[in-house]
């Protein structure tokens, strides 16, 4: 069978053609992590139990993750499960394909910074990657908290520090390089003894002052 497989440059011709209620900005600039906690509607610790590839009405094909949720961290929402949706994906024969887009596959259990639970958007999670926290066990199996790319997170710094790191750089803002701006990582890639997810966990809630 034919495999039909539309480019980058067809999906962004396609995206501005047609207007998608999202934030760019937020989608390629690198953010902080205060600014994730006090722009996302929802922020919650989960577990991917089925994804779902369709096309809407509008001949766009979007991935469905499901997830089930096992804690929450800012925000409300009334199920135990929720669907999120990310641009992109395979229906048949056709592909469509995002750069950049790392969608959450089945069994993997993270911490998701959601942007907006009404919006329609490219990507659902604040700062794309940014606001995408895989939680994995080490080998005593204690649950550490890991970028996207599998890298340790090792502390988060306060935003009054990164605006002082950030303030001796150029004033162009900086591109989205995956890790949020004051989120510390560990330098080797096999190095996963950064912080637990409780500890994640307590930094984010103090941050919003909810701490114990």
């Amino acid at each position: 069978m034919y495999h039909k497989t539309l480019s980058l440059i067809s999906i962004l011709v396609y995206l501005f053609l047609i207007p998608i209620p999202y934030g760019h900005a937020a989608s390629v600039r690198q953010v902080t992590m205060d600014e994730m906690l006090q722009q996302c509607q929802f922020v919650f610790e989960g577990k991917v139990l089925a994804l779902e590839a369709k096309e809407n009405s509008q001949k766009r094909i979007h991935t469905y993750v499901t997830f089930k949720i096992q804690d929450i961290i800012k925000g409300e929402y009334s199920s135990e499960t929720i669907i999120l949706s990310f641009l992109g994906g395979t229906v048949g024969d056709v592909t469509m394909g995002v750069s950049d887009m790392k969608v959450p596959q089945v069994g993997e259990h993270g911490i998701y910074f959601v942007e907006s639970l009404e919006k329609s958007q490219v990507h659902p999670l604040y700062g794309w990657s940014q606001g995408h926290f895989l939680v994995q066990s080490d080998n005593t199996g204690i649950d550490r908290v890991m970028t996207s790319n599998k890298q340790a997170v090792t502390g988060v710094m306060k935003d009054m520090s990164v605006q002082q790191m950030n303030s001796s750089q150029k004033t162009v803002p900086l591109l989205n390089k995956g890790v949020a701006s004051g989120v510390t990582v560990a330098l080797k890639d096999n190095d996963n003894k950064g912080l637990t997810a409780e500890e994640f966990k307590k930094i984010l809630r103090d941050k919003m002052g909810m701490g114990q």
